[in-house]
């Protein structure tokens, strides 16, 4: 299958496709768990909900970021692709 055809059949979706490997990525988001966890020990069960609930939002939020920056990404790699093939040079040697 093509890649147009999975992008509108749903199966592309790199927002839960790609997870980073990067050490430092990995690293923070342990560090993140062990916090709530002492979060979550030292506040009552009302208070921790509020601080899910913030951390919810920020996901959201953050989700929507990224929607973004993807959209301009592609977007600015589409614009870049199409100058470089507008090059005279460039229309020549592919030409052939």
């Amino acid at each position: 299958m093509n890649v147009m055809d999975s992008l509108f059949d749903g199966k592309i979706y790199p927002g839960e496709q790609v997870v980073s490997s990067d050490p430092q990525y990995v690293k923070t988001n342990r560090e993140i768990d062990a916090l709530m966890e002492t979060i979550e020990k030292k506040l009552g069960e009302e208070d921790f909900d509020l601080v899910e609930k913030v951390c919810d939002l920020l996901s959201v939020s953050q989700d929507i970021q990224n929607k973004e920056m993807f959209r301009y990404g592609l977007s600015l790699g589409l614009r870049l692709m199409r100058e470089a093939h507008e090059l005279p040079y460039l229309s020549d040697v592919t030409a052939r």
